[in-house]
């Protein structure tokens, strides 16, 4: 009987962890979940939104629009393959833009982190 108590506490501890292990991203405060991807950036989100934009034109991806207000603003573009990419953009607290990007049905997680990285870079130029 002690034996079945001890695997199933070593099979819920697993549970716990890979669940917990499939959350969590190795930039700090950046999370995937069910193939979006979410970061804050310490910024306004018109300026993300702006940022935004030309992150999409960096990767050289087509079709974008862009629409944006002080308190939110949202991206959409498409990868060369036709691939939906759809930045929204949310006030989270003075100065802070909560970010989501979903590209296509399950996500991307290297292109994610390129439009985070290359939004980051274009705000220090505006």
């Amino acid at each position: 009987m002690k034996i079945v108590a001890l695997i199933l506490s070593i099979l819920s501890l697993g549970a716990v962890v890979s669940i917990q292990a499939g959350c969590s991203t190795d930039q700090p405060g950046a999370t995937t979940a069910l193939g979006s991807y979410s970061t804050n950036i310490d910024s306004t989100p018109d300026k993300v939104t702006t940022a935004a934009a030309k992150a999409c034109e960096d990767l050289k991806l087509s079709d974008i629009n862009s629409s944006g207000s002080k308190v939110d603003g949202k991206v959409t573009a498409k990868t060369s393959e036709g691939t939906d990419v759809t930045i929204d953009i949310s006030q989270s607290g003075d100065s802070v833009s909560k970010v989501t990007i979903r590209v296509g049905a399950t996500g991307d997680d290297a292109v994610s982190k390129q439009l985070v990285d290359r939004i980051k870079s274009h705000l220090s130029w505006l």
